[in-house]
């Protein structure tokens, strides 16, 4: 007859075993979270793109953008090389096209409210206004633009222009105005 000591030893150690395979079986094992952004971007104020990051997946900070500039008449954003400038035109002058075309019935400047949104953008970026000569100019970032001309009643009922500016220098158009005169 084995003694009573051995078998209890052996006991033990089975019940240890056991335990320990149960302990380590049933013990909670860490949650790994993984998180996929979606791969929209947003557009900042200067022209540039950011993505979503983090474990919230929220946009990244833009770049700050410097204020508006007093030197500049309010007309734009400064320190930038870069930005639009163009001519607002209003016609037709005439009610009938001539043949030969009369100089007096040609397009003329026209002085007018402009407003610069960011393309797509619903937020206005800038404003400013055409002077007598029809001339306009804005200083702004590298990016795609849309300006649009604003006369504030139903005619002359005036168009928009999309524009693009790149790093260095002036993209140019014109915006045309509708007097409606047929």
């Amino acid at each position: 007859m084995p003694k009573p000591s051995g078998k209890i030893f052996i006991s033990i150690i089975v019940l240890a075993v056991v335990a320990g395979s149960a302990i380590f079986y049933f013990r909670k094992k860490p949650e790994i979270k993984q998180i996929a952004c979606s791969q929209e971007a947003k557009l900042c104020p200067d022209g540039s793109y950011v993505g979503r990051t983090g474990p919230d997946c929220e946009f990244k900070a833009c770049p700050p953008v410097p204020a508006a500039s007093s030197t500049d008449g309010g007309a734009g954003i400064l320190p930038y090389n870069s930005g639009v400038r163009g001519t607002v035109l209003l016609g037709p002058a005439c009610p009938v096209e001539r043949i030969p075309p009369d100089p007096g019935c040609a397009d003329k400047s026209y002085s007018v409210n402009i407003s610069v949104f960011h393309a797509g953008a619903s937020a206005l970026y800038a404003s400013g206004k055409s002077d007598e000569n029809g001339i306009f100019q804005f200083s702004l970032p590298p990016g795609s633009y849309t300006l649009k001309a604003e006369s504030g009643s139903m005619f002359p009922r005036c168009g928009s222009a999309d524009v693009t500016v790149g790093p260095i220098g002036y993209a140019t158009t014109t915006i045309f105005c509708d007097t409606g005169i047929r």
